[in-house]
């Protein structure tokens, strides 16, 4: 099991490396951080992709937001296609560029990218999205045209037990 909010803690040393220094970056964690049962190599993966992909849209300058809350089971009956139960909210929010509604659809398509040939796979967000859906949470991207792009990863609350510390690479 992993904290959420302490991975992201951890990866910031590396976030900031990969933003570069023209992109300001601040964190949040809403309410009490729950852990959850996922692999902590594929969410730190999930959210460098995302950093990455922000700081893209960014053209190297902008303002990221990542932040972390609890969702009870009340909270995640408002959100589309999220299954009734409680999680935690890992969310990626840029003030890139931002995509249009046939992006948006098909971002999480393995190989789909708009970026030129040679600076990106398209595989980003496909490896996210599978992240996601294989810990059994939920995906919801906000975005349009000039107004950024926010990412939430919902996963599933995990029952107490020990956690599992991140081990973030510096």
């Amino acid at each position: 099991m992993v904290d959420p909010a302490d991975l992201v803690e951890r990866l910031l040393r590396l976030v900031r490396r990969t933003v570069g220094e023209r992109i300001s970056i601040s964190t949040a964690v809403e309410g009490e951080a729950w852990p959850v049962r996922v692999d902590p190599s594929q969410m730190e993966n999930a959210i460098l992709n995302l950093v990455t992909n922000a700081r893209d849209a960014m053209d190297g300058e902008g303002r990221l937001v990542i932040r972390c809350a609890a969702f009870d089971g009340q909270a995640a009956l408002a959100v589309p296609g999220l299954a009734a139960g409680e999680y935690v909210c890992t969310e990626v929010e840029d003030n890139g560029c931002g995509m249009t509604d046939e992006v948006r659809e098909r971002a999480f398509e393995p190989f789909y990218t708009t970026k030129p040939v040679g600076q990106g796979t398209g595989l980003g967000l496909s490896q996210v999205y599978g992240f996601v859906k294989q810990s059994g949470g939920h995906v919801v991207v906000a975005s349009a045209p000039g107004e950024g792009t926010r990412v939430r990863l919902y996963l599933p609350r995990a029952a107490a037990a020990a956690l599992q510390p991140a081990q973030a690479v510096a």
